[in-house]
């Protein structure tokens, strides 16, 4: 479960995301889209612990992760499906 209150994410002096408000239960499925630039990514790392908002506060309750979109940061001995599991620990099951 992840609750956003009063959230504010920046990069460096440009503002993303302002006074965000957003409560993501356990099984919801949420999409996130938006141009090329817009945040997402930063918004990803933000919820998962990565980066601090600027403002706000997020409540965690359990691991979030996320797969990264830079292939260059990934292990290349390491098969695409262990990556994908990975993302949510589930390499080691």
């Amino acid at each position: 479960m992840i609750t956003l209150r009063g959230v504010d994410v920046r990069v460096g002096a440009r503002l993303l995301l302002s006074d965000v408000t957003a409560h993501v239960a356990p099984g919801d499925r949420v999409g996130l889209v938006g141009r090329n630039g817009a945040g997402k990514t930063t918004l990803l790392k933000t919820l998962a612990g990565e980066l601090q908002p600027a403002a706000g506060t997020i409540i965690r309750t359990g691991e979030v992760g996320y797969l990264p979109q830079d292939p260059a940061a990934a292990d290349p001995s390491l098969p695409v499906a262990a990556r994908i599991l990975s993302a949510r620990s589930l390499d080691e099951a």
